[in-house]
């Protein structure tokens, strides 16, 4: 055997026991700490042991709460993490602590917890449960089959536990369980009257409501998506991301959000009827011996019908959410296409404006061509020693006659060239009117019916 110090480190000091520990123990400790030591740096931290808690039967929704306490409790040191000294320290102390709540489960002293021990040690605590819930407690712990305990295997199992409570204990044993009988809120196996009347019953409620809430908040976006792509389908966009950008383009950040009011406001009575109806349900089943609990498919049916009575109750709200959504959905459709027409007939004064100023410039080529082929008329008349003066400001200046005609014939062939490109362009712009017009007509259609739709809805 090695002392129990022998583990220490210079550099922290952690309680020693007075005798030495057994080497199986030592082994079964320093085995367990290299279980949860990830890393292999000879220290466990809050993150390592959260990772490894599942694997030891800690559920997953449990496993970071119980790290930080385990590191709280056993770091003697307080430097954040948990050495093998503190770690052995720490754990031998709590197995005695469930050595003597064992020991106090185990009336008859014969090293086992049986379903009868196990009855009686929920009564005491003022909890009533039936032959069958005591089995498949026992179950979970029981690795042999035997359908009792011992000590080994109560140890195992709530070795992480962070308290050594009894009633703590058996508390998180049986509401470690849960029973799903709706779309977000899970209703517990079962209330005893203590709990009724501690309030426990509502504050579950109100946990599952806020939940709920923040939940649905979180994803309400997704849901709106949802609802777009069901109406629209993913062939018009391409893509999710394409989807995702037009509902933002459309109705911008907040519009993400439209509608989720009334998903948070059917939570609190969809869960408020689902409890209630459940808790009838239990006593309607349980009519003439109250006191008995039930078993797994009788809780079943009560959920499940209890889960179709709350769905019924509130169909009402359901049926006015798609209204809402479908509404919505039409109005931002006659919001968009509205935006969408207002940008096309602007394109469509812009190509009118363009339209006028090119005729106006041919109407301006016109006149310049009319004037230029009467001055070439009249040089075609002149004589060879005919006197011709061009006006340069306010000076005349003689110019030679068939130098004067040259001149005529280059501006009446630049004038002819831009005229022609001009009726090009012309032909292009009557071209763009026309389509225009006829999306500005398909347009104003659908926003008419658009519109329509969106009255009717509302």
């Amino acid at each position: 055997m090695r002392p129990a110090n022998s583990v220490n480190t210079a550099s922290e000091v952690v309680p020693h026991y007075s005798y030495e520990l057994p080497i199986e123990e030592e082994e079964r400790f320093e085995k367990l700490f290299r279980q949860l030591d990830v890393n292999r740096d000879g220290r466990i931290d809050i993150l390592e042991l959260s990772q490894s808690l599942h694997k030891h039967g800690v559920p997953e929704n449990l496993k970071e709460s119980y790290a930080t306490k385990f590191i709280q409790q056993s770091d003697l040191n307080q430097s954040g993490d948990v050495s093998l000294a503190e770690f052995i320290y720490y754990v031998r102390e709590h197995e005695k602590k469930l050595q003597l709540l064992f020991t106090n489960l185990d009336t008859d002293k014969d090293g086992r917890i049986k379903v009868n021990e196990l009855i009686t040690a929920f009564r005491d605590l003022g909890v009533a449960i039936s032959r069958q819930e005591a089995a498949q407690l026992l179950k979970r712990i029981d690795k042999d089959g035997s359908l009792d305990i011992g000590f080994n295997e109560w140890r195992d199992f709530l070795l992480f536990h962070p308290t050594a409570d009894l009633s703590e204990i058996i508390n998180y044993w049986r509401h470690s369980t849960y029973l799903d009988v709706g779309e977000c809120v899970a209703v517990p196996d079962d209330f005893t009257i203590q709990e009724m009347l501690s309030g426990m019953w509502w504050r579950h409620l109100m946990a599952g409501g806020i939940a709920g809430a923040v939940s649905r908040t979180a994803t309400a976006p997704l849901d709106r998506l949802k609802v777009f792509l069901q109406v629209h389908g993913l062939n018009k966009f391409g893509s999710l991301a394409a989807c995702a950008r037009h509902m933002l383009h459309e109705g911008g950040v907040r519009s993400l959000w439209r509608g989720n009011g009334i998903n948070v406001m059917k939570i609190a009575p969809e869960s408020a009827i689902k409890f209630m109806a459940y808790e009838k349900l239990k006593q309607y089943i349980k009519a003439g011996s109250p006191t008995r609990d039930l078993g797994m498919y009788e809780r079943f049916v009560a959920g499940s019908i209890a889960g179709c009575i709350s769905q019924t109750t509130i169909y009402p709200l359901e049926l006015f959410q798609s209204f809402f959504f479908r509404a919505n959905l039409l109005k931002s459709m006659a919001e968009a296409l509205q935006k969408k027409m207002q940008q096309e007939v602007e394109k469509f004064k812009a190509i009118q404006k363009e339209y006028q100023t090119v005729i106006s410039s041919r109407q301006q080529l016109d006149s310049q061509l009319t004037e230029n082929n009467g001055v070439k008329e009249e040089l075609t008349l002149l004589e060879s020693d005919a006197n011709v003066f061009k006006l340069i400001g306010p000076v005349l200046v003689k110019q030679d006659l068939e130098e004067a005609r040259q001149n005529v014939n280059k501006r009446i062939d630049y004038i002819t060239a831009e005229t022609k490109r001009l009726e090009k362009t012309i032909e292009d712009l009557d071209k763009k009117q026309d389509t225009q017009r006829e999306a500005l007509g398909k347009l104003q259609q659908q926003l008419q019916q658009a519109q329509v739709k969106a009255a009717m809805k509302a």
